[in-house]
């Protein structure tokens, strides 16, 4: 450790691999010192780390007298049930009133003075959220502002009927009649009932100093576009097109052209066709990654600094390099050379109050990991973003965009900017440079949320959903309401659906999306493209401007929903038209449990072994390799991108119906038991997977293994602590792990 001493006299003790890595990459040409930066991290902890124990002291204090408050009411001789749900959720709304913990609902009125932001921020689209620890993510996420549309149709599951491997010229004629009825129906029609199909060659011309495109068509023909205005650029080698650029709804789309302008019906029409899709990214230091110690920060924080700076490599799974992609040029309308950024304007995200680590400690005592992050990574985005010869800045006015998870009250995120105002200013930087965007994943964020957002107004860049989260959240503050209902049809339940209308409503109604963005959550379903396309255009039909996807391709897909739906009409709409008007009662309405649903045994028995299968499939390469966001196969052999917020919910629900008798521990073990002997089956032919149950020895110790317990540590963690939180089993067996293969 490296120790410091602070003219108070606190003492500040640094892991030595974090120091080094701050004093040799990250104070290189900030005239800063390591030693400076670590003192200004002390100052921090000493100002700000009282207040955060005591809003941790709140959080259990509240859930603590939720809790007291059903078991009361059980002891009265109130039994829950489907039908009591609505009158519950009225007692518990005032219960909270009466604590001082909610006010009494009034009208929204928060008058957002958030400054002008990234022009990103007001782009409609889908955005990435990458784990920062694993560079080929890191680097493909940044990258993901653009992407071939072809590729993501050709390797996705639409259309599964024709096989990519045995019939390649069928699947590509199938993506070019997809995109071509697209494209004609959302994008650009052409004059002289003219269309893409028929179109064999592209030029511009110029009239009154405008370069306007034409299409050719085989028999000889030409057409402009019915909107000459979607035309915004192009590219030319000589005399002939080499690509041109249409917009829509504020996205591009860039057409590649073969030699002498020319398309190839035969070989996928256009050399390629690449959409503008993931214009923001979250750099993610949370639910994705697994960061338990110093080693794994530095990794963390290398990346991120070198994703900032432009300079990151990686070499991808086929074993290319992989670089942050250039901007890209091209020639406007009216002549003028043109530049538009080639990666997604990056913010990113850092824990929240609940996590303390010991790479830093001050007077001998863990810190909030936060402060750590928040500190670090706000250095590395104002210290090194300052672009290259080939691309220009991440933000180019210069914000730093830190998305806070988690926080669960208004006076929680008045803290949070608290804490950036600080950070601004040992820093040296302006007002408001710092910027929260608020995860909305709480049940207390979301009945505050009007009042979170008026304690932030001049920095809010985003609001955004989680269900998973928010589902695990409110399961635990009201685990004792009675048994919960099956997580297939949470989604379905009132509170969730109130949760979504109601998030979109407040925003819209303080005005988030008149600088910055109002989100929906993640698709889970990673390779179910075709399910996507059905189910997630409800994201911008109901006044989303950004939806999270887990990867690449999927975004590509999603951003045709942007060229569909014109966010901003449906938004203009909803702001003209009544609120919805969500009451607290909607939201705290609990979904009880259907009796029906496990009163056959075998039934319940395979619900139970659902949940246990998700859980252990998680948090096996989490603990054993440091995985924290993976796809992998569910209980129906479907794969799906999980993180912390999955194996949240899995283990409230297990925990939820354990308290109410609905399972036993010793059918929880059993499930756990027969769902690691089935993820053992699905890993056989992983070369980096280690078999749990393959000998007797470790059958007979396998609670005992540090995955397993984990996966039981989190289940009755859901009944124990105050928020139901995955972190402390995660992070207490992966260190065990780690220690062992020293």
């Amino acid at each position: 450790m490296t120790t410091l001493t602070l003219p108070s006299g606190v003492v500040v003790e640094i892991d030595d691999v974090l120091y080094k890595f701050v004093n040799d990459e990250v104070v290189q040409g900030t005239r800063r010192s390591a030693d400076e930066v670590f003192e200004i991290l002390g100052e921090l902890v000493v100002q700000f780390e009282p207040k955060n124990q005591i809003l941790l002291d709140k959080r259990a204090a509240r859930q603590s007298k939720i809790d007291e408050y059903y078991l009361s009411k059980r002891k009265a001789g109130w039994e829950p049930t489907e039908g009591s749900s609505d009158k519950d959720a009225s007692d518990i709304a005032q219960l909270l009133i009466d604590q001082g913990y909610l006010e009494s609902e009034t009208d929204i009125e928060v008058d957002m003075e958030t400054p002008e932001l990234d022009v990103e921020m007001s782009q409609n689209g889908p955005e990435l959220v990458t784990p920062v620890n694993i560079m080929s993510m890191a680097v493909g996420g940044a990258n993901a502002r653009w992407g071939s549309l072809y590729d993501a149709y050709f390797l996705s599951d639409i259309h599964p009927e024709i096989d990519r491997d045995t019939n390649r010229a069928g699947r590509l004629q199938m993506v070019v009649e997809q995109t071509n009825a697209y494209l004609e129906a959302n994008v650009a029609q052409w004059e002289n009932n003219l269309s893409f199909d028929n179109i064999n060659s592209y030029s511009v011309r110029q009239i009154d100093g405008q370069f306007i495109l034409v299409g050719h068509s085989t028999d000889g023909s030409e057409a402009g576009l019915q909107d000459p205005s979607r035309f915004v650029g192009f590219n030319q080698e000589g005399d002939h097109l080499t690509e041109f650029f249409l917009e829509d709804n504020g996205l591009k789309i860039q057409f590649q052209l073969y030699e002498g302008g020319s398309v190839d019906p035969e070989n996928g029409q256009f050399k390629d066709l690449i959409v503008e899709s993931a214009v923001t990214n979250i750099v993610d230091f949370e639910d994705a990654v697994a960061i338990v110690d110093a080693e794994d920060m530095v990794l963390g924080l290398r990346n991120y600094l070198g994703l900032i700076k432009g300079d990151i490599e990686a070499y991808g799974s086929r074993g290319a390099l992989k670089t942050i992609n250039p901007d890209i040029n091209f020639i406007g309308v009216d002549g003028s050379n043109l530049t538009v950024k080639g990666t997604s304007l990056m913010s990113v995200r850092n824990v929240s109050l609940h996590m303390y680590t010991d790479m830093v400690t001050v007077d001998g005592k863990e810190i909030s990991e936060r402060m750590l992050g928040v500190l670090l990574t706000t250095l590395i985005a104002t210290a090194h973003d300052n672009g290259s010869d080939v691309r220009g800045p991440n933000s180019s006015k210069g914000y730093v965009y830190q998305v806070t998870p988690k926080l669960q009250t208004a006076e929680e995120v008045a803290e949070q900017v608290r804490f950036f105002e600080a950070v601004e200013e040992k820093l040296g930087l302006a007002e408001n440079r710092v910027l929260i965007g608020i995860m909305n994943e709480e049940l207390g964020m979301t009945l505050q949320l009007a009042e979170a957002l008026r304690s932030a107004r001049s920095r809010v860049f985003f609001t955004n959903t989680g269900f998973l989260d928010r589902t695990g959240s409110q399961i635990r503050v009201q685990t004792h309401a009675g048994p919960v209902d099956a997580r297939d049809d949470l989604t379905r339940a009132v509170f969730n659906t109130s949760y979504e209308l109601h998030n979109v409503d407040v925003s819209l109604r303080a005005g988030v999306h008149n600088q910055g963005k109002i989100g929906k959550g993640m698709q889970v379903k990673n390779r179910a493209m075709a399910e996507m396309m059905e189910i997630k255009i409800n994201h911008p039909r109901s006044g989303g401007n950004t939806a999270w996807v887990p990867a690449p391709n999927p975004s590509h897909l999603h951003s045709m929903h942007y060229h569909m739906i014109d966010v901003g009409q449906v938004q203009r709409t909803m702001e003209d038209s009544p609120s919805p008007n969500i009451t607290r009662k909607d939201l705290l309405n609990f979904p009880v449990l259907n009796g029906v649903k496990v009163a056959d045994q075998k039934a319940k028995e395979t619900l139970l072994l659902s949940y246990a299968h998700s859980m252990v499939a998680y948090v096996e390469p989490w603990v054993h390799r440091g995985i924290g966001c993976s796809g992998v196969p569910n209980f129906s052999q479907i794969e799906e991108m999980k993180d912390r917020a999955t194996e949240r919910i899995d283990g409230a629900i297990i925990a939820n119906w354990k308290l109410h008798g609905v399972v036993t521990q010793a059918e929880i073990e059993e499930a756990v038991i027969k769902a690691t002997e089935i993820l053992d089956q699905q890993n056989r032919n992983q070369p980096d997977y280690e078999p749990m149950t393959d000998t007797q020895e470790k059958r007979n110790g396998l609670l005992g293994e540090p995955a397993i317990a984990a996966v039981l540590q989190i289940i009755d963690d859901g009944l124990s602590s105050p928020s139901a939180y995955v972190e402390p089993a995660l992070f207490r067996y992966r260190k065990v792990v780690k220690a062992a293969a020293r």
